[in-house]
């Protein structure tokens, strides 16, 4: 592969960035069970690895310091702008910052002729994003109800609530979010709508899908009522099944033999798109599972990190 391609590529992302070129690195956000995926990783020296998330940069770093080269992918340009600021020095032949989204990075690795080692995939979303007063996924945010992590989509969580039938909001709760009164919600904002009184707000929406809680004879729990419809709007909005699913298929074949793909998924709809690829591709005999069962978070860590209760990660071993 020319290295001037990877300069040139580079030079757009990173390193024509003065805060790359000197100073202490800032903290960084702790990924989920990072000591675990970088074991089942078994990072080598020099070899290329795939962060096909970024978010904050912590399992990119994390490989760089075992001395693997990286690969790092994020459609947030919030994202990428912050790995231009915290990312050590020195790291401009061993690293790559890709603005795009993962379903492509099968494509973008060939078209350079990089051969993975291993590729780290992690679904969740960082605290970061959650407080992006642009992509409104705070239920306190009061910007745009947008929920968009890539700006150029097309498509955002308003002009879903704005076009959808009760029948349609109801499923894509109920699929996406697995939420237990996507009907009620979904019939309640089209009931709205027709007022005129559709929520403009993040905050306006976590507000009204409380209160279709609250009126259904719900407690209130240690979970937001509104937590199940912004994680279905978001998993909409930004195609993040079909990205999954896409992206995984793209960069299994240009793994090297023995090469792992390790997933880090967040809920249950993830998890068993996830696990049914991987079975497939053990029945085709196109690699083996590192363990039948995906790995959870360890009773340590869900003490420091309650948020971390619903991660799986499960790994995949390319023949």
């Amino acid at each position: 592969m020319s290295r001037n391609l990877l300069r040139d590529y580079s030079s757009d992302s990173e390193t024509d960035n003065p805060a790359t070129g000197g100073g202490e690195a800032k903290e960084l956000h702790r990924p989920v069970m990072t000591g675990r995926v970088m074991e089942v990783l078994s990072v080598e020296r020099e070899e290329w690895y795939v962060d096909a998330t970024l978010g904050q940069g912590g399992h990119t770093c994390a490989i760089l310091a075992l001395g693997g080269r990286v690969v790092a992918f994020d459609v947030d340009p919030e994202a990428i702008a912050r790995a231009r600021e915290f990312l050590f020095p020195g790291h401009e032949e061993r690293l790559i910052l890709v603005p795009a989204n993962h379903r492509d990075m099968g494509e973008i690795l060939a078209s350079w002729e990089i051969r993975p080692r291993g590729v780290i995939l992690d679904s969740g979303w960082s605290m970061n994003q959650a407080g992006s007063e642009r992509a409104g996924l705070s239920f306190e945010g009061t910007g745009p109800l947008d929920m968009r992590l890539d700006p150029t989509l097309p498509v955002t969580a308003r002009m879903i609530l704005e076009e959808s039938s009760a029948e349609e909001l109801a499923c894509l709760l109920s699929n996406f979010g697995e939420e237990p009164l996507a009907f009620g919600i979904a019939r309640a904002l089209v009931q709205s709508r027709s007022r005129g009184r559709l929520p403009g707000t993040p905050r306006d929406l976590a507000a009204f899908v409380s209160g279709v809680y609250y009126r259904k004879g719900f407690r209130r729990s240690r979970r937001h009522p509104a937590t199940r419809t912004f994680m279905a709007l978001r998993i909409a909005v930004n195609q993040e099944i079909d990205s999954l699913v896409k992206g995984l298929e793209g960069v299994r074949p240009i793994l090297q033999p023995g090469g792992r793909l390790a997933v880090l998924s967040f809920h249950s709809r993830e998890d068993r798109e996830v696990k049914h690829l991987f079975r497939n591709w053990v029945r085709e005999e196109r690699g083996e599972l590192l363990f039948p069962k995906p790995l959870v978070p360890s009773d340590e860590e869900l003490s420091e990190n309650p948020r971390s209760r619903s991660a799986k990660l499960r790994v995949f071993i390319a023949h």
